[in-house]
């Protein structure tokens, strides 16, 4: 993002006698959105404040030592701010901050210095941390496409900037609020990391960012309730593929594990009839009872799900079609779950299964069977009760049915 630049004298840090410091200001204003960034530097020289007038030093005996000083101190600056531009082919506050840094990676952009932060983050932590980083730096060079920008540098990191990035997320790439807030939080990390490892951003900007809410606008989830479970068991296939995916799918079902998850199991999890393991996303251990059904397709398969797995190239499609085939064809506007606003009544229940479902149905009818929410937070590894809020929705008025089972338990 490249500047003009402009200079003058100014009088600062004036005390009561009107003696102030001489500074030399640059201005640099943005070519596109006309912004002011402005940058001193002291000439070290006093002088009374009626000797300068409209950015001028009066011409006086009393000032000609002081003018020349300034005025040598000026050449000096519009030199290397004309030296500078030559060899950036452009200027900009950040450039100019850069070259009184002696930083190796202080001259870097910020895709270049992204660079630095993936292989840091291939060293600290785990691979689909370091694949979430990935995608943010292929949306930032989407970014700067849409909007002609050449060259990003840390100070173009700045409020503006993030809240131009957030709408591009939202408006262009049409993301859900949780995905924005995601990589939000990545961008984040990645400027916490110049601040932490490269001693750039040393104001730390991003910590006055304001993320986008987690909250999902228009309701609860998308589940599978027993009618439907049911349809997926009974539906036959020649297809070795589909029956795969099938069975894999109600797995999740079953046991409400991700699909992360489901990649690695095998047969060391199983141990006493309950899936014990630890969550790839949150690296938390959960041990999961065994349904029979999920017993059934740990046996098919000689427990090695996550081998099966590993065979499938488009598992959500296929997901799709499996449970179209199967009958899954209920309109949102005849189920009794409330879906976003954004899914039209007509949508056929089909269209909005995802590997996801799974989890989120195994969560929902473990509360419709009246299984305690805090137990299923043990099964699912979540750790606030307040993440189960729009399951819990779904499931009815859990209060009412747990006291009239209470009333039933204290009859006499």
């Amino acid at each position: 993002m490249s500047y003009n630049t402009n200079t003058r004298i100014v009088l600062k840090n004036v005390n009561a006698d009107k003696i102030g410091t001489i500074f030399i200001e640059i201005a640099f204003h943005h070519k596109m959105t006309k912004d002011k960034v402005r940058r001193y530097i002291s000439t070290g020289q006093r002088l009374h404040s009626e000797d300068i007038t409209k950015g001028k030093i009066k011409q006086a005996d009393r000032t000609k030592k002081i003018r020349d000083i300034v005025e040598k101190k000026m050449v000096e600056v519009k030199e290397k701010l004309r030296t500078l531009e030559l060899v950036h082919d452009e200027i900009s506050p950040y450039i100019y901050d850069q070259s009184h840094v002696s930083n190796e990676f202080a001259r870097l952009t910020v895709m270049e210095l992204f660079d630095e932060f993936l292989k840091y983050q291939e060293a600290e932590h785990e691979p689909l941390t370091v694949k979430k980083h990935k995608t943010l730096q292929q949306l930032l060079i989407e970014y700067k496409t849409s909007k002609k920008i050449t060259t990003l540098h840390v100070d173009d990191l700045d409020g503006k900037f993030f809240k131009e990035f957030t709408t591009f997320l939202k408006r262009t790439k049409k993301h859900a609020p949780l995905t924005v807030n995601k990589y939000q939080s990545c961008l984040k990390a990645f400027m916490q990391y110049l601040t932490d490892e490269l001693d750039l951003n040393p104001s730390a900007i991003h910590k006055t960012f304001k993320k986008e809410s987690r909250k999902k606008s228009g309701g609860a989830k998308v589940v599978l309730l027993k009618e439907h479970i049911e349809k997926l068991l009974n539906w036959e296939t020649d297809n070795k593929r589909y029956d795969l995916v099938r069975d894999l799918f109600l797995f999740q079902v079953f046991t409400g594990i991700r699909y992360s998850d489901l990649e690695n199991i095998g047969k060391s999890h199983v141990i006493n009839n309950h899936l014990v393991f630890t969550m790839y996303k949150v690296n938390k251990g959960v041990s999961i009872p065994l349904h029979v059904e999920a017993v059934r397709i740990l046996k098919k398969y000689n427990y090695e799900l996550g081998e099966q797995v590993k065979t499938l190239q488009n598992y959500n499609k296929d997901i799709k079609h499996v449970c179209k085939e199967a009958g899954l064809a209920d309109t949102i506007k005849s189920l009794k779950i409330v879906l976003s606003k954004k899914v039209k009544d007509d949508d056929q229940l089909w269209t909005l299964v995802s590997s996801h479902v799974g989890r989120s149905s195994f969560i929902t009818n473990c509360l419709i069977s009246g299984i305690p929410p805090h137990i299923v937070m043990a099964f699912t590894g979540h750790s606030k009760l307040e993440t189960l809020s729009e399951y819990m929705q779904i499931a009815g008025n859990m209060t009412a049915d747990a006291f009239k089972r209470f009333e039933q338990h204290l009859t006499f």
